[in-house]
């Protein structure tokens, strides 16, 4: 999703809706501006089913580091409390 897709999509709902995340295990938490960030991530890099699709380039072997493509995305973090 690009943010010109994220804006269009939130431009369909009320600008008092609020906007939540996932849940570590369950349930939601609330999203705050704070946990809005810009990272450069590292594209198909999950390869297990409990790791989410794209990672960091750090965290994969050096040998599989060099070949990744990475773009600079903007992450909604997560906190629970």
């Amino acid at each position: 999703m690009t943010v010109r897709e994220l804006i269009d999509l939130l431009e369909c709902y009320s600008s008092d809706t609020r906007v939540v995340v996932n849940g570590y295990e369950q349930g939601y938490d609330d999203l705050y501006p704070s946990q809005i960030t810009v990272m450069e991530i590292a594209l198909n890099t999950g390869v297990h089913e409990w790791e989410g699709r794209h990672g960091t380039r750090d965290a994969l072997p050096a040998d599989r580091a060099e070949a990744i493509t990475t773009v600079n995305a903007l992450v909604l973090g997560r906190v629970s409390n």
